[in-house]
């Protein structure tokens, strides 16, 4: 068996580490250098996977990885989030490459119920252009005739929906696309059940890869959840619908017929077949009435802060250079004194940083430095001048430069 020999980024001695394992171990180690995927249910899921695998192998050289696999298991942190929808996703992958060599040990990996891999708002993500007939989850989408039989849904493929809503008109109650197999999902899902004139959904566009959300739906249709919501015999990542009911899945398997164009993107292949079936008779469906529906979700109205604590590790000027491209981030003591300069191109990586550096300790104000950062970046991005504390729609076409002594102590 063909070997390579890696000290696996955990400071152990180099082992062989044999081929069928190989490529698995190089997701697990590439994600573990991450402080996110140390925290993430992708990540312990993988190593879940993998020491199960290794602890059955009938392999020496498997199962002398299974003192790394426990190595990397003491490294994790309290996990802070199932997953958070990273474009790579190290757990995940780890997960798949373990599923292609060793497929029945690492069946049932996921039998604890593993939650979504995104809490990012890719839901059914469209534009919402018209009111609706119909209650709709919070989102972005195009809302057509309330009354059509026939819904849309693009995948991963972002500019596609409009085209398709604006093409197919009366023909077409929503339209929009859906990145992930499970908060994604139950979007869709909740949106659809809530009216019962839609009896097609149309799968069109590009997959995400690995997410494989067009397999969920699909799967969903022929074969339903087990008891932990997870959809059968699903390829998807993490198919697991912790926010639907059985009976939110057995209305939608009795409402709403699946029709596979994954991978078309031809808007007039997609319209026609919207017409084609919104030409098809149906069969009236009374409305739906869960009456064993989630428990409420307490709604929270936002207010704005009444007061911003001082942090004890000081504050912060923000200042975006044009020129340069850069944002630097001064950190000032509170005696005005300046400590540290961050430079970078993106908020995030800047926040991060500070964070991370311990020059943020207070939720508020790690809150409020996001925000300015993220205002900088756009202020770079579209050529809107950038004043600290004031909103880019009401600045002056000129520059104000911060004043130390007042509020702009981010």
């Amino acid at each position: 068996m063909k070997q390579k020999t890696t000290d696996l980024e955990v400071r152990l001695p180099a082992i062989p580490i044999p081929e069928a394992a190989e490529a698995a171990m190089q997701e697990i180690a590439g994600g573990m250098k991450l402080e996110k995927c140390r925290k993430c249910g992708c990540m312990q899921e993988a190593l879940d996977g993998a020491d199960r695998v290794f602890s059955r192998s009938e392999d020496s050289d498997l199962r002398a990885l299974k003192p790394v696999i426990q190595t990397y298991k003491v490294r994790m942190e309290p996990i802070a989030y199932d997953c958070i929808g990273c474009k790579k996703c190290w757990g995940a992958d780890a997960t798949i490459q373990l599923a292609n060599r060793f497929e029945d040990e690492v069946a049932d990996s996921c039998s604890s119920g593993c939650s979504p891999n995104s809490t990012d708002a890719s839901v059914i993500s469209i534009e919402k252009t018209s009111e609706s007939l119909w209650t709709l989850q919070p989102g972005d989408y195009v809302v057509g005739n309330p009354n059509a039989t026939v819904a849309v849904c693009t995948l991963s493929s972002r500019n596609l929906a409009a085209a398709v809503a604006k093409q197919a008109g009366d023909s077409v109650a929503i339209v929009g696309r859906c990145d992930t197999e499970n908060i994604g999902v139950e979007k869709v899902v909740q949106n659809l059940i809530a009216n019962s004139s839609i009896r097609w959904l149309i799968l069109c566009g590009i997959e995400a890869q690995g997410h494989q959300t067009g397999d969920a739906f699909l799967r969903l249709e022929e074969h339903g959840v087990d008891a932990k919501m997870r959809v059968l015999e699903s390829a998807s990542w993490r198919p697991v619908l912790k926010n639907l009911t059985l009976i939110d899945v057995a209305r939608f398997r009795e409402q709403v017929e699946v029709i596979n164009l994954i991978g078309v993107t031809d808007v007039n292949t997609i319209v026609q077949s919207v017409h084609d079936y919104a030409a098809r008779p149906v069969s009236p469906l009374a409305s739906f009435e869960n009456a064993s529906a989630l428990p409420s979700v307490e709604h929270i109205k936002a207010q704005t802060a009444k007061r911003l604590n001082l942090d004890p590790a000081g504050f912060f000027i923000v200042l975006p250079q044009p020129g340069t491209g850069l944002i630097v981030c001064e950190h000032y003591k509170n005696d005005g004194q300046l400590a540290h300069v961050i430079e970078g191109r993106e908020a995030a990586p800047i926040i991060s940083t500070a964070i991370e550096r311990g020059f943020v300790t207070l939720l508020d104000h790690a809150a409020y430095l996001g925000r300015e950062l993220v205002k900088a970046e756009l202020s770079l991005t579209s050529g809107m001048p950038y004043e600290q504390d004031a909103p880019l729609k009401k600045l002056s076409s000129g520059k104000v430069p911060p004043d130390l002594t007042q509020s702009n102590r981010a």
